[in-house]
Formats: C-alpha cells, structure tokens, sequence
C-alpha cells in the first residue's frame, strides 16, 4: 500500500502490538453517546476499524465491505469503525451507506495516538483485533477495501 504524507501509518510499538493489552478509551459514536472499549471486551472479540475519512471512495469500499460481510462478522466480534471525523460526519456516512455498526468520532487523534495509527490529516487504514481477554490478536495493516470483511473473518 502507497502511504500518503499527513496520512498515518502504523508504527508499532510497546502498548499497540500483538499480544500487548489494547489501550482502553472512550469515544462517542455516531449518535453521540459515549462507548468505552473496556466495556465492549468480554463476550466476543472487537474490532477497531481505523479509516482515514468517512465518505471518500476507498473508506466507502472498506466499509461497505464490511457491511456486506455482516451476518458472518456480527456472529463473531463487535466491529467499531474509527476516524477524526465529528459525530455528525460518521452518523451521516453510517446513514448513507446503511452501515450496521457502530462509528466512532475521534477529532482530537487520541485513540490514533494510542494504537500508534496516526497522521497529521488523517488515521492509518488499519484494522485491530481485540480478543475477549482485551489482548491485541492482529493488526491488519495491508488492507484490501474490498475485501476487508474476509480480512477480518480471516484474523478472527
């Protein structure tokens, strides 16, 4: 994958590998309330979708991807798409394309920071999978947007 300068890239380190506890935070989602990963851990395992920007064509493919992919992905992990985006972006774009999970807002790049995914304009496109022990199982950073629900089924 081609990296875009301002765009993040993942960098990995202690706190943000496989295998290290996921960093806890919480975000409001697309309605505004406030979700807390700790208390999303437990029963099934998570997935983080970081994604540079709601609406632009390879994020609309990603997602949609994973949208399509729902009934298999939903019987096996909670699935969170994250970018710098407002509240009022992610619930638009979540409107439009019809999208069955949760978006996340995270305009101040804290969550980014955390998991070592940010960019000056833009998060990485990488995707995390938490397990139900909160540990990091995968870090999916060579993503096909097409094909991203697979990917992930694949990581599961």
């Amino acid at each position: 994958m081609v990296w875009i300068p301002g765009f993040g890239k993942y960098t990995p380190k202690q706190g943000n590998r496989v295998g290290d506890d996921a960093p806890d935070f919480t975000l409001k989602d697309h309605d505004g309330n406030e979700v807390k990963l700790s208390g999303q851990v437990g029963d099934k395992p998570v997935v983080l979708v970081f994604y540079p920007r709601a609406g632009s064509p390879i994020c609309t493919k990603q997602m949609c991807s994973l949208r399509d992919g729902w009934t298999e992905l939903m019987a096996k992990a909670k699935v969170f798409g994250v970018s710098y985006d407002g509240v009022e972006q992610v619930r638009k774009f979540k409107e439009q394309q019809k999208l069955p999970f949760t978006l996340l807002s995270d305009p101040n790049k804290k969550v980014a920071k955390l998991y070592g995914v940010d960019g000056t304009f833009a998060a990485a496109r990488v995707t995390f999978v938490i397990g139900t022990d909160g540990k990091i199982k995968a870090a999916i950073d060579s993503i096909n947007a097409n094909e991203h629900a697979k990917q992930v089924l694949k990581a599961l």
